[in-house]
């Protein structure tokens, strides 16, 4: 039975974790709540609705680094449930990029990710996943290199395979870019991107805590246009590997309103950000209404 000092209990852990998440997200320490991501984080991830859904997310970053670019991200997302077993989500960005060069705008890249379940009884689940990150941002915005642009340029393939048993979650996904982007600063050729998702749930009354490890490894040099413009060469040490501890606090707010908040720490840093997917510090927040 409920009681009035469970709901003080559970209202008094509510602010205490979103305290801790909030002085993380602004202490001066290296964050990276951020994946890669050129997409492949999108691979395996957890869906906060039985139905069909839709939000809105925001997010601020600073990659940290030489190139000082700060990011400015809104989201829309919606997840289908196509059929009792397959759900598509479908992801748009508008960013806005700034740095000592200058500043760049635009819709980014769209994100389409099929789910489907192969096996689904009691709290047991296997899924594969494909989909792919196709190129509708802009990669020539204001003539600034591609670590500027609000989109990679390329149009990528993905594809993995999760098994949930609650409350653990595990999964593989392969991000495929074989192209090169026609930014004309840069030219920028991504190597292919390999993820390793282990995750945990925590359930307090109607709070969801997860916290989970991203680790992803690059398993190619990025290869871009030389100063002089007339030979492509690869950038050293730009296959690189990184490792995420990300946790997300999921706040019903009515019976179709959810708050998601992020935040994660870096194990392992990128230290290349020829492609502008590094960010040393951000805050993400999702507004989820299911339908």
């Amino acid at each position: 039975m409920w009681k009035p000092k469970d709901a003080v209990r559970h209202r008094s852990m509510m602010i205490t974790v979103l305290a801790s998440a909030t002085l993380l997200a602004i202490s001066p320490t290296r964050l990276s709540a951020q994946c890669s991501d050129a997409g492949v984080c999108s691979v395996g991830s957890p869906h906060g609705a039985a139905g069909h859904a839709i939000g809105v997310s925001y997010s601020f970053g600073t990659s940290g680094k030489a190139d000082d670019l700060t990011f400015h991200a809104l989201e829309l997302e919606g997840d289908l449930r196509i059929f009792d077993d397959a759900r598509l989500s479908v992801r748009l960005p508008w960013s806005r990029i700034s740095g000592p060069l200058g500043s760049a705008s635009g819709v980014g890249d769209l994100t389409l990710l099929w789910d489907q379940s192969l096996w689904n009884e009691n709290n047991d689940r296997v899924a594969v996943q494909v989909g792919g990150k196709f190129a509708t941002g802009n990669a020539n915005a204001a003539a600034l290199p591609q670590a500027y642009q609000p989109g990679l340029g390329t149009n990528d393939l993905l594809s993995g395979v999760s098994y949930e048993s609650e409350p653990w979650l595990f999964a593989i996904g392969y991000q495929l870019s074989r192209g090169r982007s026609n930014n004309a600063v840069t030219r920028l050729k991504r190597g292919d991107d390999l993820l390793l998702r282990i995750g945990y749930e925590f359930q307090f009354d109607d709070l969801l805590l997860r916290g989970e490890f991203l680790s992803i490894k690059r398993l190619h040099n990025s290869s871009v246009l030389s100063a002089a413009g007339n030979a492509f060469g690869d950038v050293p040490r730009s296959d690189q590997f990184q490792i995420n501890a990300v946790a997300t606090l999921r706040i019903p707010l009515s019976d179709l309103l959810t708050l998601h908040n992020l935040v994660a720490v870096p194990l392992l840093d990128r230290e290349i950000n020829v492609d502008g997917l590094t960010r040393s510090f951000s805050l993400s927040a999702a507004l989820q209404a299911s339908l």
